[in-house]
């Protein structure tokens, strides 16, 4: 009992200490979210570390079309930097078998109905 009181009170310290007066405002559906705000929280969430891992990975799950255009960006950033190096294309089934990865973990983290 005290663990999922402890990590949700975590949670909350973390969006209310953590993040900008317009990311939580965004989050909490109070304003629309827009791709600017939610790479903000994104990159807030991975300097913060696994600490925000719930909202991390409640940012992916509920914004599916925003994190596309985060991950393309991040992408773009890599091809940019490393642009002499050559990175092998994913076969479709090395890609679909890790979404599957993916879902399969984050289904163990926080249940069935998660994803």
């Amino acid at each position: 009992m005290y663990k999922g009181i402890n990590k949700r009170l975590c949670n909350f310290l973390i969006e209310i200490f953590e993040l900008t007066d317009e990311q939580l405002a965004a989050i909490d559906y109070q304003i629309p979210m827009t791709q600017e705000i939610y790479d903000s929280v994104l990159d807030r969430c991975m300097e913060l570390g696994t600490a925000a891992d719930d909202l991390f990975y409640r940012m992916l799950l509920e914004y599916p079309d925003f994190l596309s255009v985060y991950a393309q960006k991040i992408e773009d950033e890599v091809n940019e930097k490393y642009a002499d190096i050559d990175i092998p294309e994913s076969s479709p089934e090395e890609l679909d078998d890790g979404w599957e990865d993916l879902c399969r973990r984050i289904r163990e983290k926080y249940g069935e109905d998660a994803i």
